[in-house]
């Protein structure tokens, strides 16, 4: 009797065992799935589109186009390439990359070409602080997702 009780609960606990780690495993995965979607639907994207402007000062520098006009001109270019990657993707992030996201699209909206022009030769841009936290929280949340995914 005690040798079929034995038998029973190390064949119970065997299945227990399994299940558990079956379990495990599929979170994992399913986490892994689900941060390489949110790296290459969303961070990447949006980290290329800013690292892209960035760079683009250089080409604008080198030229005799007006470097005023180029910040002046910055909400209009970034939103024409950011509006679509944040549309489509915004489930993708986290609270605090979705209101970034949000404070951006709408810092984007309300700046006004003619008035930014003017700013940017008083060297008054506080508004622009809104992009510089967007800017700042994309490249650590792309750094972070992507130690994270190759962890």
């Amino acid at each position: 009797m005690n040798t079929l009780i034995s038998i029973i609960l190390v064949a119970t606990l065997g299945v227990i065992g399994n299940i558990i780690y079956f379990e495990y495993r599929f979170k994992k995965e399913r986490r892994k799935e689900i941060l390489r979607k949110r790296l290459t639907n969303l961070l990447l994207p949006l980290y290329h589109t800013l690292k892209d402007d960035e760079l683009v000062i250089h080409a604008w520098l080198n030229s005799e186009a007006d470097p005023y006009e180029y910040e002046s001109d910055k909400p209009e270019r970034l939103l024409g390439g950011l509006q679509k990657i944040i549309k489509e993707n915004i489930y993708l992030a986290d609270d605090e990359l979705h209101e970034s996201c949000i404070m951006f699209i709408e810092w984007a909206y309300k700046a006004d070409k003619n008035e930014r022009f003017q700013r940017v030769h008083d060297g008054d841009l506080a508004e622009d602080n809104v992009l510089k936290k967007f800017v700042e929280m994309v490249y650590r949340k792309y750094n972070e997702a992507r130690k994270e995914y190759i962890k």
